[in-house]
């Protein structure tokens, strides 16, 4: 068994959401840094220049595409523009996601929606503009494709102020799990990360609160947050065929958090 190069992605094509800052850009690098050329969506083009820079000097090729993701137009047109460019598409992350921190009573339907749109429409947007070129992949090479979608341990547990984001997540999860269901005929694993509390800019609301990130923390087995460095290794995982059985798995990245 040659496990080691199991991992190798070389001549992979991988599309990243949200990959201009935080867990999306991490995943971005660490794809180009296993060999795989990296394609960037997101709002903020500026960032996604910066990142796709970083990449080329990795020795990997990048393109960035300005995206909105909850249009499902502007997506349509993202992921086609990668495909072209590269002539192919092998790999989504999916990175991409709002959290506004808004109880119940306060939220407005506004906000609401946006959330949903964002995180659980988008998610459902991207994922069908990736499979239609993973579908036309297998017919032409026998190949497939690898989703990895962002859920959240919020989706698995209630946590104060966030609920709609935590519908929204609980959404994903199980919207991943049916196109595992749905798309395994055409050779497309599809998979979700859970990620805890990361210090990036989605977390920064808590990461800049000492009293309650040390009460946050105090639930957690590993003591601690996680870096945005500690993810990629198993999006790379479950990117590479040294997942090839693996589809529709739920994979908590939190410390030991949702064991409490």
């Amino acid at each position: 068994m040659d496990l080691k190069n199991k991992f190798n992605l070389d001549g992979k094509v991988a599309f990243v959401s949200g990959g201009s800052r935080g867990l999306g850009r991490a995943c971005a690098l660490a794809l180009a840094e296993f060999g795989a050329n990296v394609a960037l969506g997101a709002t903020d083009e500026r960032k996604l220049i910066e990142v796709s820079k970083e990449i080329k000097e990795l020795g990997s090729d990048s393109i960035t595409c300005a995206m909105d993701i909850s249009n499902p137009d502007s997506v349509k047109k993202a992921i086609d523009a990668a495909a072209k460019n590269f002539g192919k598409l092998d790999i989504l992350v999916n990175a991409a996601g709002i959290c506004p921190r808004v109880p119940c009573l306060e939220m407005s339907e506004e906000e609401m929606e946006k959330t949903f749109q964002i995180n659980t429409f988008g998610t459902f947007y991207i994922c069908n503009a990736a499979a239609n070129h993973m579908k036309q992949k297998v017919v032409s090479e026998n190949g497939g494709g690898r989703i990895v979608n962002f859920g959240s341990v919020a989706g698995f547990r209630a946590r104060p102020n966030v609920p709609i984001y935590a519908a929204s997540k609980a959404a994903v999860h199980v919207l991943t799990q049916s196109i595992a269901v749905d798309w395994a005929k055409y050779g497309i694993r599809a998979n979700i990360i859970i990620p805890g509390q990361f210090d990036t800019d989605m977390g920064a609301p808590l990461m800049n609160d000492p009293a309650a990130l040390e009460a946050y923390v105090k639930r957690i087995p590993a003591s601690r947050v996680g870096q945005p460095e500690e993810l990629p290794s198993l999006v790379i995982y479950l990117c590479s065929d040294a997942s090839s059985y693996v589809t529709g798995g739920l994979f908590p990245m939190d410390g030991g958090l949702t064991l409490q």
